[in-house]
């Protein structure tokens, strides 16, 4: 089924907010090892991609990794994943698969209990996009994240930020008396944007958050609003992270529920895993 506009549109700010910031993320825009030519590399870069979803972050940063390893917790994601991973133009030195599993509960054959295996650790780069927020605990999730690092590997996390939610009503009614007009919840800021649709070529189901069809990592799962700067900081430092860095996105993103549509602010936060 091909992906509403509103969420190839969401996939493509995700992506281009990741792809402009990669210097300020910590991923290297050329090989470590100096060669220009990817068959030549000498030095694999490894992605860990979790709750990877149809494996858009990872099909959309490829260009400058080696390896994508995604996780997630529904088997129909993960299959997903490979078959448009299968399907992707790569050099034979290069691959992307996922798995289905759970850091949160590693010793879960049920969600894979292979990943206490020593292939798991070690990544040089992590990122979760658009789940944290469906966690009961994440910091909890945070931290298994950045265990899963090298020493002075970078994780990036996406998700909303707290408090900015803007609704539009399609019809008159209380606190809304013109048709057309914006209205805040009762956290938000009288402000919107707009999203460009970007670059990148697919969409992922799973941002349907009213469908619920992505699986959550945890055996728990909630939705929040989202994060402010502070919570993303603390969790980020208590889970042994240095060079903490907090940004929101500069354009509101559209999301579309049947006849109702809202928009909410990303943002983008990153941390390195000290030595």
């Amino acid at each position: 089924m091909k992906p509403a506009p509103w969420i190839v549109a969401l996939s493509n700010q995700i992506i281009n907010e990741i792809l402009a910031r990669l210097d300020w993320i910590g991923i290297p825009t050329s090989p470590e090892d100096g060669s220009t030519d990817c068959e030549k590399k000498t030095y694999s870069y490894r992605l860990l991609d979790y709750a990877c979803g149809e494996g858009v972050i990872s099909r959309g940063i490829f260009n400058y990794i080696d390896e994508a390893w995604g996780i997630d917790l529904s088997s129909r994601m993960v299959n997903s994943f490979n078959l448009r991973a299968a399907a992707f133009d790569m050099p034979k030195r290069k691959r992307m698969f996922a798995v289905q599993g759970d850091l949160l509960n590693p010793d879960s054959k049920k969600a894979g209990g292979f990943l206490k295996g020593k292939e798991w650790f070690g990544f040089d780069a992590a990122v979760m996009s658009m789940a944290l927020h469906h966690v009961e605990e994440p910091g909890a999730a945070v931290r298994v994240l950045v265990e899963r690092l090298k020493v002075g590997g970078p994780v990036v996390l996406v998700d909303w930020v707290k408090g900015t939610t803007v609704k539009e009503w399609k019809g008159e009614g209380e606190g809304c008396a013109v048709h057309g007009k914006y209205e805040l919840d009762r956290h938000g800021h009288a402000e919107h944007g707009h999203t460009e649709p970007g670059h990148a070529e697919h969409g992922h189901n799973e941002h349907e958050h009213n469908k619920h069809e992505h699986a959550m990592p945890g055996a728990h799962t909630t939705t929040r609003d989202g994060f402010t700067k502070d919570e993303m900081v603390k969790m980020l430092e208590e889970a042994g992270c240095v060079d903490v860095g907090f940004v929101e996105m500069e354009d509101m993103s559209l999301l579309e529920f049947g006849e109702k549509r809202m928009w909410k602010r990303l943002f983008l936060a990153k941390g390195v895993k000290a030595g």
